[in-house]
């Protein structure tokens, strides 16, 4: 263990850690619970699974998937099949199919945790032991700092990571680090429908992210107003859009996640499953890997969790019933499955993480509207000189195709507004004219509440994002011309 470099001051790291190593590398201890007790994957019992990495030999997984998590600990389906092939979920099965696998990081989790003020040591229901993080990865180019360790100090958290030995004393070793006031008051949250002139875009555009900005749900519609509200326990489908970088031009678009999960007593909702689509065959700074996620991870593992880099906002719908989240969770696994195993391929114009998020949605008949493209008439203009500029016929093509693409495929926050604005018309009963499908009607009746969360940025020494482009011409607006800036 030595200290982190740069501004982490008094923070350890474990430099030399494999997390693919650490299950043969444990210290025995009651300080933690194991990453598989006591807890959920979504919709799903962790008692089903089993830990394992992608090189596991006897796992009912694919070995296409399991290539990609070679070093990576995983959980996976303990004598059970996962789901397979690209059907459809069949909606007359009662059970939720489970994943191929769920990337989990680390073996451990501590709970109700507090961080001294020093940040040497973590305090728990257990006791005190010494602390210390995970190195940051060759592409990571902020990482934690002081204004990190007096961020999380005042706060209980929930930790992912491993208990490991330094010279005969026990360390935790944290990979993911989440707050857990970040909770839904489910008493608490205000009800306060959208206003006059007021949209899910000027809610988006209204906070800039950050730690200057603050973690709240606002409940936009709910059934039964003015009356108990009875959300704990019950099944949940959300939405995350996560905002622009601010330290990379190249992340202005954002991203967009689904989830489903089950809202915990006190609106606890980190074990929520997310799906995460990123590039399959392409690295990227973050280190992240296209996976089912719970959603500590997703938002808060310390290199690939989002909330490090940029504000998230997320749109939950509270259901009465799973049936609408179980289709949702088993469907994207389907599509996962296919993914990992190249069946379906990714493409930034036709088919990218956004587009593999909502075509799912529609193929189990929520007819989401389509808002077009950008400009053909600009896609058919731009193609001779992106061509001639970068003297490339694919060059131009590229960016012909781009601009002609309908844009609730391909721009993350356009997805997450249309999705959010036909949700409302959905339970509000005011939808365009228009037949509703089955979901569409199971969707409508099952939704007892939408909530709109905003989640800031954790602090760091990176620089603070801000809300997501909504749209190719203000994403073109935000990024320098020239490639050297």
């Amino acid at each position: 263990m030595k200290n982190a470099p740069g501004e982490a001051g008094p923070l350890r790291t474990a430099e030399g850690l494999r997390w693919s190593e650490v299950p043969d590398k444990l210290y025995a201890g009651p300080f933690s619970k194991g990453a598989l007790t006591g807890e959920r994957f979504g919709l799903l019992p962790s008692s089903s699974f089993r830990l394992a990495t992608g090189r596991c030999t006897d796992c009912p997984v694919p070995e296409a998937a399991l290539w990609y998590f070679r070093d990576e600990l995983i959980a996976v389906p303990d004598g059970l099949r996962p789901i397979t092939g690209t059907a459809l979920f069949e909606p007359e099965r009662s059970e939720t199919p489970h994943p191929p696998l769920v990337w989990i990081g680390a073996p451990e989790i501590v709970e109700h945790a507090t961080l001294s003020e020093d940040g040497q040591f973590l305090r728990a229901p257990a006791g005190e032991i010494a602390f210390a993080v995970t190195p940051a990865i060759p592409t990571n180019r902020a990482y934690l700092d002081r204004s990190t360790v007096a961020f999380l100090s005042k706060r209980p958290l929930r930790m992912r990571g491993v208990t490991l030995s330094d010279r005969g004393t026990p360390v935790f070793v944290a990979r993911t680090i989440w707050p857990e006031d970040t909770r839904i008051d489910i008493d608490g949250a205000r009800f306060e429908p959208l206003k006059e002139r007021e949209t899910l875009t000027t809610l988006i555009r209204a906070q800039t992210g950050g730690v200057t900005g603050i973690y709240a749900a606002r409940v936009l519609w709910e059934r039964h107003p003015g009356q108990p509200r009875r959300w704990a326990s019950r099944p949940v489908l959300a939405f995350v859009l996560d905002g622009a970088q601010g330290d990379d031009d190249g992340a202005h678009g954002g991203h967009l996640a689904p989830a489903a999960g089950i809202l915990g007593p006190q609106g606890e909702w980190s074990d929520w499953l997310a799906a995460n689509f990123y590039p399959i065959d392409d690295k990227n700074a973050k280190g992240i890997l296209s996976a089912m996620v719970p959603m500590d991870n997703y938002l808060a593992d310390l290199n690939s969790g989002q909330a490090w880099y940029r504000p998230n906002y997320m749109l939950v719908a509270v259901m009465r019933d799973s049936r609408i989240p179980r289709r949702v969770q088993a469907t994207l696994q389907q599509v996962l499955h296919g993914y990992y195993c190249h069946v379906i391929g990714y493409d930034r114009a036709a088919n990218n993480s956004t587009a593999l998020v909502i075509d799912p949605l529609r193929w189990l008949g929520w007819n989401i509207p389509e808002t077009g493209p950008t400009s053909y008439l600009a896609a058919v203009a731009a193609f001779p000189v992106a061509a001639l500029v970068q003297m490339s016929l694919a060059g131009g093509r590229d960016v012909f195709r781009t601009l002609a693409a309908e844009k609730t495929r391909l721009v993350p926050r356009e997805a997450f507004e249309t999705i959010g604005r036909d949700l409302l018309d959905l339970v509000e009963g005011s939808a365009p004219t228009r037949e509703l499908t089955p979901f569409e009607q199971m969707l409508a009746a099952d939704t007892e509440a939408v909530l709109f969360v905003r989640i800031p940025q954790i602090p760091s020494s990176r620089r603070f994002g801000t809300y997501p482009a909504g749209s190719l011409t203000e994403l073109a607006g935000r990024v320098p011309w020239s490639r050297n800036e």
